[in-house]
């Protein structure tokens, strides 16, 4: 386990909270607080394409809640779980739970939406033994909204960066995050969408993983069908992710084949 220098944390944090002030100064009137003024759930379950012994699904659940609002800021709590399948021991084989956990103070900013967050994310092994701990935090910024609205097509993006407060194993050291997504194809049904991450990662290299940093990067396709809140996917996305494994540097190339469903869900 490693920690950043408290300088490194420091900084951030308070061009965070000053941003935080900023959008406070420039909303408009003061609202009384509000007790769970939000929520949304989100699940998701692909094939990959080609499955091999350790990889034949990747599926996610989770959802987000918010606690309180007040004058206009917003409390989040978020929470999901990464679960990939194989058929090493039966026929399908829960061999890693990935944990993501998220507080983040959120604000509207014109059109766009600002959040300072607070991440964990927490590595297991499914019946299997796992002995080394496998865990980052992040603190960040997140940006996110409207790109265009029309023309080429209504487009959104996601951006989202902060340095890591702690890292076992991996030694993340900063995280960058960039989303875009269009949609090409408008209905009343719904939509065609296409979308665009890219996830870049310093670390510091070590034996065990001899790396100065890596980038992760996917692109994905589908249709969108909302009904009210609700709203379903069908897509097919590549992907190159890294760390596939939770103790070796592995990464891998391939496509997903899958559905996903949202409630109220924010996504881009």
């Amino acid at each position: 386990m490693s920690r950043l220098p408290a300088g490194a944390v420091l900084v951030p944090s308070l061009a965070a909270c000053a941003l935080l002030l900023g959008l406070h100064a420039a909303a408009a009137a003061s609202e009384p607080a509000k007790f769970l003024p939000e929520g949304s759930l989100r699940m998701m379950g692909a094939r990959y394409a080609p499955g091999e012994r350790d990889f034949q699904w990747d599926t996610w659940i989770g959802g987000e809640i918010g606690l309180v609002r007040f004058e206009g800021t917003t409390l989040l709590a978020d929470a999901e779980v990464e679960t990939i399948l194989g058929n090493e021991l039966r026929a399908f084989d829960a061999n890693q739970a990935n944990y993501h956990l998220t507080g983040a103070l959120k604000r509207a900013w014109g059109a766009l939406t600002a959040e300072l967050f607070f991440s964990h994310v927490s590595r297991h092994a499914q019946d299997r033994a796992k002995p080394q701990t496998v865990d980052w935090n992040i603190l960040g910024l997140r940006l996110s909204g409207p790109l265009t609205r029309t023309w080429p097509f209504p487009t959104r993006f996601l951006l989202s960066a902060g340095p890591t407060t702690r890292s076992s194993l991996v030694q993340y050291r900063f995280e960058a995050v960039g989303r875009l997504q269009a949609d090409v194809v408008e209905k009343p049904w719904g939509a065609v969408y296409l979308s665009l991450m890219i996830r870049g990662v310093k670390t510091e290299s070590t034996v065990v993983l001899p790396r100065g940093g890596f980038v992760d990067a996917s692109v994905e396709g589908g249709a969108r069908i909302r009904r009210g809140q609700r709203s379903f996917h069908i897509f097919a996305a590549f992907e190159h992710r890294n760390d596939v494994y939770l103790l070796v540097p592995e990464h891998r190339d391939r496509a997903l084949l899958g559905l996903r469903f949202g409630i109220a869900d924010r996504s881009p």
